[in-house]
């Protein structure tokens, strides 16, 4: 059976959760390049992935490039690269806000793309991959991106229109939950607990809420019910959240990563 060459241009945080996910699969073949040596040099050490010295090698050794730079660096990316990508090759981009139709522009008509958006707990195989099929890009291409980003956890696919939603969710979500978990981590130090046995308390109980509303078949208006007893102190602490609009504050910061994500394809 042949392998599944994929070359990574960039090899970033992001970079490394998948090559972490992907070096586990022998049916996979690895290259990557970064213009910081010393990062290619740690995730050769760490994973063991082969090293190319130019963009061009990439495309020479790869039928899969990832795309795994910033979104203001993608434009410099495919003007380097473009003479090198052929029909046999299949470009996917996790750089946030940047459009396939953008990637095709500035690489070839015909390039078939597919635009990711995957989160940082990727790194421990819990992550969350949005993905949209650019115009050219076919049901295998598709199904190859699956794939990949399998390996670091869930995707979910999705239209291209719904990528800027998808980018405030799960894309900047995790960020969203960290700072949950250190607000909720300071309370109960407040009430006398020790700093690491709050986060302890916290982070499991998000870890578990998350895992009964992926598995459960109840709403999360009856999950939040199973919770609370009348005049019990998850009723409480409701109200208090209720009093400060917490929900709203949520709503508002979803929408406005979302507004910053369209604001990146300007």
């Amino acid at each position: 059976m042949s392998k599944t060459t994929i070359g990574f241009i960039g090899t970033g945080r992001i970079a490394r959760a998948l090559i972490s996910g992907l070096v586990c699969d022998s049916g996979n073949e690895i290259s990557g390049f970064d213009k910081d040596p010393a990062a290619m040099e740690a995730v050769r050490d760490e994973f063991g992935i082969a090293l190319r010295t130019s963009m061009k090698e990439v495309a020479r050794a790869a039928d899969i490039i990832i795309l795994a730079v910033k979104p203001y660096q993608v434009k410099e990316v495919l003007d380097e690269l473009q003479e090198n990508l052929t029909a046999e090759h299949l470009l996917i981009s996790v750089a946030a806000g940047i459009t396939s139709e953008f990637i095709r522009t500035h690489s070839g008509e015909d390039m078939r793309v597919v635009r990711v958006m995957p989160n940082t707990p990727s790194f421990v195989g819990e992550g969350m991959t949005a993905i949209s099929g650019g115009e050219c890009a076919t049901g295998d291409d598709v199904a190859k991106a699956k794939k990949i980003f399998n390996a670091v956890g869930r995707v979910l696919v999705l239209d291209e229109p719904l990528m800027d939603a998808a980018t405030a969710v799960s894309g900047s979500g995790a960020a969203y939950m960290f700072h949950i978990i250190a607000s909720m981590a300071e309370g109960g130090v407040q009430c006398g607990l020790s700093g690491e046995d709050a986060v302890a308390l916290s982070a499991q109980t998000m870890l578990g809420a998350a895992k009964m509303v992926l598995e459960s078949e109840k709403s999360l208006e009856d999950l939040i019910k199973d919770v609370t007893t009348p005049g019990g102190t998850t009723e409480a602490g409701l109200k208090r959240m209720d009093a400060h609009n917490v929900r709203q504050a949520m709503i508002d910061t979803v929408r406005a990563a979302a507004e910053r994500s369209i604001e990146l394809k300007q």
